[in-house]
């Protein structure tokens, strides 16, 4: 059995109590300071990794955004062009079938002096007319 002093008891829990400060010093405190420095280092990555993707995002947000801006732009271009085509064409037909109806009233203009002209001369060749149908008719000249 144990009798104290027990020298050797005593010595171990020294040696212990040695070691412990020993391996405390030389290896658990370093490798808590790289696990620490890790640690901070992974942490500052994630926080610099999310702060670029907040700024992506907001960078993509900003690209939607002048995006949907500059095909309003463009789409009201396009409006604008389509109705000043729109109305330019309304002009253009417009035109056409004024000279149309100006030509259709000159042509009958022109059909109804030939018409007259063609009455006239036929008005003043009636009798000419009339005498030859009678003069065949009858079969001899009236004369």
């Amino acid at each position: 059995m144990l009798s104290f002093p027990d020298w050797t008891f005593l010595f171990q829990i020294a040696l212990f109590l040695f070691l412990w400060n020993f391996l405390r010093q030389f290896l658990f405190e370093p490798n808590f300071t790289v696990l620490k420095n890790r640690e901070e280092r992974s942490a500052g990555a994630l926080k610099e990794a999310s702060a670029i993707k907040a700024e992506v995002e907001a960078m993509g947000e900003q690209y939607r955004t002048r995006l949907t801006e500059a095909r309003t732009g463009v789409s009201q271009q396009v409006d604008a062009i389509y109705k000043e085509a729109e109305t330019e064409a309304q002009g253009v037909i417009d035109a056409a079938r004024t000279e149309a109806m100006t030509i259709i009233a000159q042509m009958r203009d022109n059909l109804q002096h030939e018409i007259g002209e063609a009455r006239r001369a036929l008005g003043e060749r009636t009798e000419e007319f009339s005498r030859e149908i009678a003069q065949k008719l009858l079969g001899r000249s009236l004369t």
